[in-house]
């Protein structure tokens, strides 16, 4: 009895559709070698400033950060999914002796292009586009 309740129970299993799911079953897009830099503007009068996201894809792993006020921080679990969207996230924290909020990156990757939209908790979601530099620039 015991034993047919294991076989149902694996039969069950490899049919569910979610054992099948075709999103599992695509791989993660592939991003060309390369960096990309996107930068924008402050919005006058307020304490959103000038900013900068630096994007760097060697081999398939890709990293980043984002720079405001002189100072940089990493961006942690950057993931570009099989459609070319990518999200990931900084810490806040001290860099120096400058405060970093924590921010959100998103975007996504079409062809040499990225589209790239930074947001934190006091401004507005600011978008930039930047083409590829080739190797490590």
């Amino acid at each position: 009895m015991f034993s047919k309740f294991l076989l149902f129970l694996l039969i069950g299993l490899c049919t569910s559709p979610a054992a099948i799911s075709p999103v599992q079953a695509q791989p993660p897009a592939t991003v060309a070698n390369g960096t990309w830099t996107v930068q924008g503007h402050q919005i006058p009068g307020t304490r959103c400033g000038h900013w900068l996201v630096r994007l760097k894809s060697v081999h398939g792993g890709l990293s980043g950060v984002v720079s405001l006020a002189r100072a940089s921080v990493p961006i942690h679990n950057l993931a570009v999914l099989p459609d070319g969207s990518f999200s990931g996230t900084t810490q806040a924290g001290l860099v120096g002796s400058r405060y970093a909020r924590a921010y959100k990156v998103t975007g996504k990757f079409s062809g040499d292009t990225v589209h790239v939209t930074l947001e934190n908790d006091i401004c507005p979601a600011r978008q930039g586009v930047a083409t590829r530099q080739p190797g490590g620039h």
